[in-house]
């Protein structure tokens, strides 16, 4: 997998270095001749200018051209005055720059690149990886910050905190500013764009950020594959990606007779004027939970990416097998284009009864009662008072009740320990003293949390792929994408009877027609609930020498029983999945 490492001026450090978890390809120098940036990227594109004494460095895909980084840090004073040059980029680059002897080191602000830092030999060390700085430092695991991984979902702040002491996680949209020895702070670079452009004029941008994020990817690239579940999103990357260059396409039968993906694929297919195109037949697909003993990739964080990894890398076999070395997905396309229904409550205030006309017909969509829409609609309180509340309850949120407040209530698994639960309910008494919502109204912070939890998700995805030789490209996920989606106005994002109309927008004259018009969507439920139980064996036997049991966060016995009748009612929600990426995420630490 990719990863770089910031090291800091001094000769205890440069010592240190060789206690890093891989070979350094790559090597940038302080003025001093230390060591300043390893890095070992088969995947990724290192670019570098000096200017004056100044470093400017872009981690990514494809080169970025040096006349144009060098312009940019010729007209900087300071670290904080790359902010222009950064966001007129395609938003998927890590960032190291110095200037004056500080330096500046951060991701992205969609969360898909993120960055750590850590205290070593009396200095600051950062890198992409958390992971990496834990073996660089010897730093021991948090056991509370790992029970709070066993929630479902993981409520905003709570995924920042750091799986291993001492080690802090950068929030995305904020960069890292480093000095000498231990002199850091975290600013902030990135804040979401104020919803207020047409549908159109919106679409165009869209249209423009994707097309360039494409680009970008596809840089240097010499075959390109496209995933085409015949989904609104993979349907629209791969039309963009087909105007580029010529393209494999990739398609995964369904089992579900009822899931039309694969119809739907090769009448995209018709259209293309170049294409590969290659079926994965339903019987070569895995099901979820298959071959969880394999699933030993050194993921930074628990993710219930593990539990389809088979799938995932079943997907991307042939592209593998035919020198691929660029695969597009869409992931992200629902967090940013599907327009949740809390976002209808933010236009309350400025268009109330819009607001009020789509909120009934929502009700009349989901079955949601008048009553439980109006108390939450009325008050929906702080932010601060929902997560008080968030992380204590034992059952799933009810789907016929809605979610018009901060966001989904966490769940706390039925076999959690009681001193498990305990730490849990301390983080977040912690947490509430401090903690401030991602926005300042309900339905953006939910929109921007979602966009987070999307982007972790694609990360683990793209580790896993890439340890097997093609990591994942996800431009949905690109912040010059993002920020086009987020500042397009509510009405036309989230309308009730209208599916992705921002996104149908952007690719009109790019996607044909016909394939415009679908609003169905396969959600892949049987492969789950079959996986479930075809595996159910192979789950039981998974708790009977459980690590998260031996750390006493679990109840193995109870674990164990439960996974052995898999039509238990208690496995009806996510918490399983979530349980089962932090017990493979344990084991994949002794692996490593």
């Amino acid at each position: 997998m990719d990863s770089f490492v910031v090291a800091p001026d001094h000769d205890a450090a440069a010592a240190a270095v060789g206690c890093l978890p891989f070979e350094p390809t790559h090597v940038v120098p302080h003025p001093s001749g230390r060591p300043w940036i390893l890095a070992d990227l088969p995947f990724a594109t290192l670019s570098v200018v000096h200017v004056d004494g100044k470093t400017l460095a872009l981690i990514g895909p494809g080169d970025v051209p040096q006349d144009q980084m060098a312009d940019a840090l010729s007209a900087c004073v300071s670290v904080m005055d790359l902010d222009g040059f950064i966001t007129s980029l395609p938003g998927v680059f890590h960032v190291i720059a110095r200037i004056a002897g500080t330096s500046r080191v951060q991701g992205t602000a969609s969360g898909l690149r993120q960055v750590s830092y850590a205290e070593h030999v009396g200095h600051i060390w950062a890198s992409d990886r958390a992971r990496t700085l834990a073996r660089l430092t010897g730093a021991p695991l948090d056991r509370s910050a790992l029970a709070l991984r066993l929630l479902e979902p993981v409520p905003h702040p709570l995924p920042q905190r750091g799986l291993w002491r001492g080690i802090e996680t950068v929030p995305p949209g904020h960069c890292l500013v480093l000095g000498d020895g231990r002199d850091r702070r975290v600013e902030c670079w990135w804040r979401p764009p104020a919803p207020s452009r047409t549908l159109a004029a919106g679409a165009d941008r869209v249209r423009e950020a994707l097309r360039l994020s494409v680009r970008q990817h596809a840089r240097g690239r010499t075959k390109v594959s496209s995933e085409l579940s015949g989904g609104f999103d993979s349907t629209a990357l791969f039309f963009l990606a087909e105007r580029e260059r010529p393209v494999m396409a990739v398609t995964a039968a369904g089992r579900d007779p009822l899931d039309k993906d694969a119809a739907w694929a090769a009448c995209a297919v018709s259209h293309a004027s170049q294409v590969d195109h290659r079926v994965v037949p339903a019987e070569r697909l895995p099901l979820v939970y298959a071959q969880l003993d394999r699933a030993t990739e050194p993921l930074d964080e628990p993710s219930i990416a593990v539990a389809s990894r088979s799938r995932v890398l079943a997907m991307t076999e042939i592209p593998r097998r035919e020198g691929a070395d660029l695969h597009l997905t869409g992931h992200g396309g629902d967090h940013l284009f599907v327009g949740l229904p809390t976002l209808t409550t933010d236009l309350l205030r400025r268009r109330p009864l819009l607001a009020l006309r789509h909120m009934n017909a929502y009700r009349g969509m989901f079955g949601w009662p008048w009553i439980g829409m109006a108390r939450q609609l009325i008050s929906p309180g702080s932010y601060r008072r929902w997560l008080a509340t968030s992380a204590t309850s034992g059952t799933a949120a009810d789907p016929r009740f809605p979610i018009l407040t901060w966001g989904i209530g966490a769940t706390m698994p039925p076999w959690l320990t009681l001193p498990a639960a305990e730490m849990i309910h301390e983080e977040v008494r912690q947490a509430v003293q401090t903690a401030t919502p991602l926005a300042a109204t309900p339905g953006r912070h939910l929109e921007l949390d979602g966009i987070r939890d999307g982007a972790r998700l694609a990360r683990a995805l793209t580790d896993i792929t890439a340890c097997a030789g093609l990591p994942l490209s996800t431009p949905f996920f690109d912040d010059r994408v993002m920020e086009a989606a987020l500042a397009v106005r509510i009405e036309d994002r989230a309308r009730p009877f209208a599916y992705k109309p921002l996104l149908a927008a952007a690719m009109h004259g790019i996607v044909p027609p016909d394939l415009l018009k679908r609003t169905t969507k396969g959600v892949g439920n049987m492969d789950l609930a079959v996986g479930l139980r075809t595996y159910a064996p192979h789950l039981s036997q998974l708790w009977s020498d459980s690590r998260l049991a031996e750390l006493g966060l679990v109840d193995g016995q109870r674990l164990a029983c439960l996974c052995a009748r898999p039509a238990s009612a208690e496995l009806d929600d996510g918490a399983l999945l979530t349980t089962v990426a932090c017990e493979l995420w344990l084991r994949s630490l002794e692996h490593a």
